[in-house]
């Protein structure tokens, strides 16, 4: 199941701020709703009113990056949440899990910082895991 990437993305929005950066401690911009829709659309997460519960597929897939339902059973902050993206007015995955879906792919280098900013750089491996992972052309 290949998703195009173009119809979530203009060509304008490429390589900028609005394309991938960090939403407090989670992924947003183009690339962070995309993410989110590609894992919805292979069912790993069910849109609820503000949240996503994590489906049985979901939790195997997430175990992937070493992230279990388990990790989250010490806190009262939700596990996973909708944000409204503030350039794409659509959901990108927040939350706990979206904290954590973050930092291990920062730790794979899928992602790269840019210094003195919240906008990420896809790096050719994040993009060939994106397209392994979910079937995602960038």
């Amino acid at each position: 199941m290949k998703q195009q990437f173009s119809k979530y993305a203009n060509s304008t929005a490429k390589n900028n701020f609005n394309y991938c950066r960090t939403c407090y401690n989670h992924l947003a911009g183009v690339v962070g709703v995309a993410i989110t829709g590609a894992m919805v659309k292979r069912d790993y997460l069910k849109k609820l009113e503000t949240a996503y519960l994590v489906t049985k597929k979901g939790w195997e897939w997430f175990s992937q990056f070493d992230i279990s339902e388990n990790d989250f059973n010490k806190s009262r902050r939700a596990v996973s949440r909708q944000c409204i993206d503030g350039t794409e007015r659509r959901p990108h995955l927040a939350g706990q899990l979206g904290d954590k879906l973050l930092e291990k792919m920062l730790h794979r280098g899928w992602f790269k910082k840019i210094e003195n900013s919240r906008e990420l750089k896809v790096t050719s491996e994040g993009r060939q895991a994106l397209h392994s992972y979910l079937g995602m052309d960038l």
